[in-house]
Order: C-alpha cells, then sequence, then structure tokens
C-alpha cells in the first residue's frame, strides 16, 4: 500500500507538471495526441525506472535520480509545442518549482505525525495543497507568465531559464540533502521562503518586460511616421549619427514628389495619402536591402543607400518606380538629390541641405524644360 501511495504520489506530481507546461505552451497538435504520446512517454519512464530498481536492488528511486527521469520530458514537450529550446526549459523549471515545492511541504508534513510509513498521508497532504495551490498557479500563468513568454525580448530568455533553474535547483537540494535534519520546521520555512522569493523574481520579470514592451511602444511611435509606418526625421538623424559615428560610408538620396499637390486638389486627400502609401512602398521595392527610406515630411522623403555606383541606381529609379506604383493615379514623377559621406560632407546637417540643395537644382531644371516646350 505504501508503494502505490508512492507511486501516485509521483504521478500526481507529474500531472500538474504536465498540465502547466501544456497551459504555458502553444500546441502543435490536438490534445487527444499529446495526451496518448505523453502517457506512452511515462509509462516508458517507469519501464526504466523499474529497470534501473531492479538492477541496482533499490527498494524505491530517490529524488535526485527521478529528477533526472523527468529532465527527459524536455524531449517529448519540445516535439509537442511550438516552444524554442529555452523556454521550454523555463516551463519546465517553472512548473517543477511549483510541486517540488508542494512534494517537499506534503512529505514534511507526514513525517511530522511520526510513523514509519507516511506515503499515505502526505499524498493525501499533497492533493490537499494542490487543491489550493494550483488555481493560484494557473490564475498567475494566464495574467503574468504567458505576458513574460510572449513578448521577452529572445536577448533576456536566458535570464528566464536562469531563474526558473536556479529556483528549482535551490529547493531541489533542500529536498535532497537536508531530509535528515532533525528540525523539520526550518526546512519547511526554508522552501517557503525559497519560493517566495521566486515568485517575487518572476513579478520582476513581468514588470521588466512589461515596461520594454511600453518603452519599445512609445519608441516606435516616436521615430516612425503614422501615416506610411516607415521611419521618421527622428530616426533619420539616429541612424546616420551612428553610421557616422562608425566612419560607414553611405549616400543620402533626398526625394521630393513631383507635383503632389496636384492629386490633392484633383482627388482628394485621401487619395493623396495613399499616393504617398504607395511610393513609400514602391521605393522600399526599389532600394531593396541596399538601403532605409524615412519619410522627414508631407511629400519629402530621403533613403539612406549603401551601395556604390549611385548614378546608375538613380538612372532607373524613376522607371521602377513606375513599375511597382500600385495605384489607377498616374505618378507624376520625384526629383532626387544625393550627398555621400565622407566625401562631400561629414554631417547629417551638411549632408542634407547638400542633397536637398541639388535636388531643388533637378527640380528647377526639370521645370524649366518643361516650360520651355510648352512654349514651343
Amino acid at each position: 500500500m505504501e508503494q502505490l501511495a508512492r507511486i501516485f504520489l509521483i504521478l500526481e506530481m507529474l500531472l500538474i507538471n504536465l498540465m502547466t507546461s501544456h497551459l504555458c505552451s502553444r500546441r502543435k497538435y490536438s490534445i487527444m495526441r499529446i495526451i496518448v504520446v505523453l502517457t506512452l512517454f511515462t509509462a516508458l519512464i517507469f519501464l526504466v525506472s523499474f529497470f534501473i530498481r531492479e538492477k541496482l536492488d533499490l527498494p524505491y528511486l530517490n529524488f535526485s535520480m527521478l529528477i533526472l527521469l523527468g529532465l527527459t520530458y524536455f524531449f517529448p514537450l519540445k516535439n509537442l509545442y511550438h516552444e524554442s529550446s529555452d523556454k521550454t526549459l523555463a516551463i519546465m523549471f517553472f512548473s517543477w518549482i511549483h510541486t517540488v515545492t508542494v512534494t517537499f511541504l506534503a512529505v514534511q508534513i507526514s513525517t511530522s505525525f511520526g510513523y514509519k510509513n507516511h506515503f499515505q498521508i502526505a499524498l493525501i497532504v499533497q492533493t490537499i495543497i494542490y487543491l489550493f495551490s494550483t488555481p493560484v498557479i494557473i490564475k498567475f500563468i494566464k495574467n503574468r507568465f504567458l505576458y513574460i513568454l510572449k513578448n521577452i525580448p529572445s536577448e533576456m530568455n536566458k535570464y528566464l531559464v536562469i531563474l526558473s533553474l536556479v529556483g528549482f535547483a535551490t529547493i531541489s537540494i533542500i529536498f535532497i540533502y537536508f531530509t535528515e535534519s532533525s528540525n523539520s520546521l526550518w526546512r519547511v520555512i526554508t522552501v517557503i521562503l525559497v519560493g517566495l522569493t521566486v515568485a517575487i523574481s518572476y513579478n520582476l520579470i513581468y514588470i521588466i518586460v512589461k515596461n520594454f514592451k511600453s518603452i519599445n511602444f512609445f519608441k516606435r511611435l516616436a521615430y516612425s511616421d503614422h501615416l506610411t509606418g516607415i521611419k521618421n526625421r527622428f530616426a533619420l538623424f539616429l541612424d546616420c549619427e551612428e553610421l557616422i559615428s562608425a566612419n560607414k560610408p553611405f549616400t543620402i538620396i533626398y526625394m521630393d514628389l513631383d507635383d503632389f499637390k496636384k492629386v490633392n486638389d484633383t482627388y482628394g486627400h485621401s487619395a493623396g495619402d495613399e499616393y504617398l502609401k504607395q511610393f513609400t512602398k514602391a521605393s522600399i521595392e526599389t532600394v531593396g536591402d541596399s538601403g532605409s527610406i524615412y519619410r522627414i515630411s508631407g511629400d519629402e522623403f530621403v533613403c539612406i543607400y549603401h551601395e556604390n555606383y549611385i548614378d546608375l541606381f538613380l538612372a532607373t529609379f524613376d522607371e521602377k518606380i513606375m513599375s511597382y506604383f500600385g495605384m489607377d493615379i498616374p505618378f507624376l514623377g520625384v526629383s532626387i538629390g544625393y550627398a555621400s559621406f565622407p566625401q562631400e560632407a561629414n554631417s547629417i546637417d551638411e549632408l542634407i541641405h547638400k542633397a536637398d540643395k541639388v535636388m531643388y537644382k533637378v527640380k528647377k531644371k526639370t521645370k524649366d524644360q518643361l516650360e520651355s516646350l510648352v512654349q514651343q
């Protein structure tokens, strides 16, 4: 009976672990398939544990061996859910912190009754604790932990794994190496304090991730153009300063849409907005990976161009824009000027000033040519 109680103690712990992992992960397959795979894997683990017991002539496997066997669940969980390896580990250790803490408390409470065979009492106590603690964990998962998993920056994933691992390892070490201590009260207090510390740490990570997301949102708001979605003047200055500081050559291409006022006057401001969006899309397609497009005012755009042969690129620019321009309204053209760093200027203000000056010369020349044709 005692042996059966021990098995159910482990199975209950495993069930809560797998349920928690399921709640925290995005599944690849149907729930039925996941249940079947995990059930078969659990049966395999029990066969392996039985074989180890027989080989080593042990009455039961100690907690450290159970931890090693538990780690193998990483492989089915990694393949059954859409989570990266580090997030799968973070989820596993997060779940185990809960279940190992509960099992430890159940065992400590059951031993205080003075019975030699105490696993039946431990099973009852563990079940009661799970009835109260699991809803709290589920609420925390829904309100905070899922938010962390979804929004945590990739460079912070390792810290989430480390936190989960350290919390789990600390509680496990207390469980494994201090079970023979004469004063179980201090062990219980220690584990509770460790659990509270880990819970506070998860809440701090949640606050950090939430603030990080808010900062990124406001950063995107501050450095992007609300109409076209591309970067704005502020972002242009920051990116240029970064390139200049790194002494990386680049060219500023200043673009001013021809007769844009005519588009607004003829077709309306909604069509004018769509015209700007289509030009943005066409510019991005034309430039490709060779540069970045910025909108710095109403109908004025700038491109930071990283490649050589700028004249060759600009020679076909208008044609490519027209081929990508997806509107019934005809594309009326764009006047372009450019200046290169470091050959022509050493600051962003100088570069824009020179490119702007060249652009207006081109625009005036084009306008004069058109007037000359009209007069003829």
